[in-house]
């Protein structure tokens, strides 16, 4: 895990497939104050020696594990994990992993441009493969690119065959977010909706401008802090 560091509230964020916590150095650094820290996922950036995870579920665990001994169980009730794509999921586990070993939710979960897995076709992804490759080969240097695709393709296999069921929901609160014009969403709102049932507490889904992952383009940043400021203000979350 790496962080930058400031003041106000705390936040974990979770990568989406194919990243690596320095994608999201830009979104923290932009932070206003909060102190923002990544999950770095294995195999990659920081955590290259490591051997990936086999699952989605797995990769949790880990996480869920390493965030109770960084933070501890009353610190980690007090950090809003927000997860991109992929990492809504991985976000979402490991705080049901939090709550399995007996200790208090994290303050909250932000999931972005992603529906509730319960409304995923099992082995879905094609589409999403083609934005982000397209995202990969537009951002990235030649040199990096086989690098970059080699993660991403290895995730969008977790991802893949990731079918999580609504089971006992979180009792700390959902923000649901999405670009209004990402492809993922073409039929609405009701998957992004669907997000109610993995929680107890409550609940609000957000559109912005921008497509697939658009609030982490540059020169957006702020606006992303801002809607999640106000979101966790709203939603009752402590600081």
């Amino acid at each position: 895990m790496d962080t930058e560091v400031g003041l106000g509230y705390e936040y974990l964020c979770f990568p989406p497939a194919g990243g690596t916590i320095l994608g999201l150095r830009a979104l923290a650094r932009a932070s206003s104050g909060s102190e923002v820290w990544g999950a770095e996922y294995p195999g990659r950036g920081e955590c290259l020696a490591l051997p990936p995870a086999g699952s989605i579920e797995e990769l949790a665990e880990e996480i869920a594990g390493e965030a109770l001994d960084r933070f501890g169980a009353d610190g980690l009730s007090r950090i809003v994990l927000i997860g991109f794509s992929m990492g809504a999921f991985v976000a979402l586990e490991a705080a049901r992993r939090v709550c399995l070993r007996g200790h208090p939710a994290p303050a909250a979960l932000v999931v972005v441009g992603v529906c509730a897995p319960h409304r995923r076709a099992r082995g879905s992804g094609a589409s999403e493969v083609e934005r982000l490759i397209e995202r990969i080969t537009l951002t990235h240097p030649p040199e990096y690119r086989d690098y970059v695709l080699d993660l991403l393709h290895a995730d969008l296999r977790l991802t893949r065959a990731y079918a999580a069921t609504v089971g006992a929901p979180l009792p700390c609160p959902i923000i649901a977010v999405r670009g209004e014009d990402d492809p993922a969403f073409a039929g609405g709102d009701d998957a992004l909706r669907a997000w109610r049932a993995w929680t107890s507490g409550r609940f609000e889904c957000r559109v912005v401008p921008g497509g697939h992952l658009g609030v982490l383009t540059p020169g957006r940043e702020a606006g992303f802090w801002t809607l999640v400021h106000e979101a966790t203000a709203r939603q009752g979350v402590m600081r």
